[in-house]
């Protein structure tokens, strides 16, 4: 009978675990062979010796019956070894395995740029607001987040399940109180490619992703094209201190993708200033006093994009949010999630070994010897003895 789970999984069918041990199955025809060669060469022995008195003495122990028998033990016993080694499984439930989703790393630029406010209330607090229903949702697929959050210098919180921890050091990261110094998207690159490759090896609760390496060993392509990792650039695309392009090169040879998302426009927006407090001050001025502008490079981040197989996603004041990306990483997910179930059957190697074991010990006992005509005539002499004896006491009393 047939039977399917809701997964479609076939959980009544009989398979074999170790199909690779099939051959050992030529050994029974073999031994069997081997047996009726065995016998045919021992009956030609005794006709050669061609005296019907000697040859009469030498079959008289001789049990061609039982030497029959333990052939056949034998043979059944090798039979059901083969059969054991191919460990037979029947039965079994279909597990959903727990699905660890992605490994993420928000790289967010904090920098002064990020103050402009063609977004209301501003680029940075609209962003906030964005990346908080973001990491929700990260939860619930069973992805693992980490952050980078980066002007001209970058700061970092490894990959976790836990999203409220996440959410509190997003909250402590603010453009207005940022030190200046620029955009430096290649070195927040750097710092998000070291955090997914460490999750790899070392694993965000101490298991390692992938076996580590032995001393000598190079890293495996095949493995690491397979690693579910990606890196959500956000941005306004303005690198100032470093060279984006060249760490996209190195996250591409990791398997590593990377989404930008480009934040604002290519015209230009004033950047907004603030004092010590975080109050508004006015527009930042540059050292001929005319207003800072930050304006979209869009070409960058879309070579970022291009060149690890990911996709370029741009948001202004029109459209200003990660429903977009949330799509693309959903889609991502969801092609992990179908190689989520997992069938655990009952192991059947016991019903053939156990078997091959008491068969080996009956062969073994059994031996391919009668006992002698003379010892067969005492034994049937000292039974009647032990049957007259009752009788012969019971007349003398």
């Amino acid at each position: 009978m047939w039977v399917e789970d809701e997964t479609g999984a076939n959980l009544a069918e009989l398979v074999f675990a170790k199909l690779g041990y099939a051959w050992l199955g030529l050994l029974v025809p073999l031994a069997i062979g081997a047996y009726l060669w065995a016998a045919r060469q021992r009956r030609q022995a005794v006709e050669r010796l061609g005296n019907p008195i000697l040859l009469a003495r030498l079959l008289a122990t001789v049990d061609p019956g039982k030497r029959l028998i333990r052939a056949l033990l034998t043979v059944l016993a090798l039979a059901a070894i083969v059969l054991g080694m191919m460990r037979m499984q029947y039965g079994g439930k279909a597990k959903v395995l727990p699905t660890r989703g992605l490994d993420i790393v928000l790289a967010v630029d904090y920098s002064k740029s990020m103050l402009a406010q063609d977004v209301y209330p501003s680029r940075s607090e609209r962003l906030e607001a964005e990346l908080t229903r973001f990491l929700d949702e990260s939860g619930r697929r069973g992805d693992r987040v980490g952050v980078v959050v980066f002007a001209g210098a970058t700061r970092a919180f490894p990959l976790t399940s836990d999203m409220g921890v996440l959410s509190l050091f997003l909250s402590h990261a603010d453009p207005r109180f940022e030190n200046p110094g620029g955009t430096a998207i290649g070195k927040a690159l750097d710092k998000s490619i070291e955090l997914l490759v460490a999750v790899r090896r070392d694993g965000a609760g101490g298991e390692p992703d992938e076996p580590a390496l032995l001393p000598g060993q190079e890293e495996d392509p095949a493995v690491v094209e397979q690693a579910d990792q990606i890196i959500i650039l956000l941005t306004d695309g303005e690198d100032t201190l470093g060279r984006p392009l060249e760490l996209a090169q190195k996250a591409a040879q990791l398997g590593i993708r990377i989404y930008p998302v480009g934040i604002g426009s290519t015209s230009g927006e004033p950047i907004m200033r603030y004092d010590e407090n975080g109050e508004p001050t006015g527009y930042a001025t540059d050292a001929e006093g005319k207003p800072q502008m930050t304006r979209l490079d869009a070409e960058t981040l879309k070579g970022l994009a291009k060149a690890t197989k990911g996709e370029y996603v741009h948001v202004d004041a029109e459209r200003f949010g990660l429903d977009e990306v949330r799509g693309l990483v959903e889609g991502l997910s969801a092609a992990q999630r179908e190689q989520s179930i997992e069938i655990h059957r009952e192991e059947g190697f016991l019903f053939f070994l156990i078997p091959a074991v008491l068969l080996l010990c009956g062969a073994l006992a059994i031996g391919d010897r009668r006992r002698p005509p003379a010892a067969q005539a005492r034994d049937a002499h000292l039974v009647g003895a032990s049957a007259t004896t009752p009788k012969l006491e019971e007349a003398s009393s």
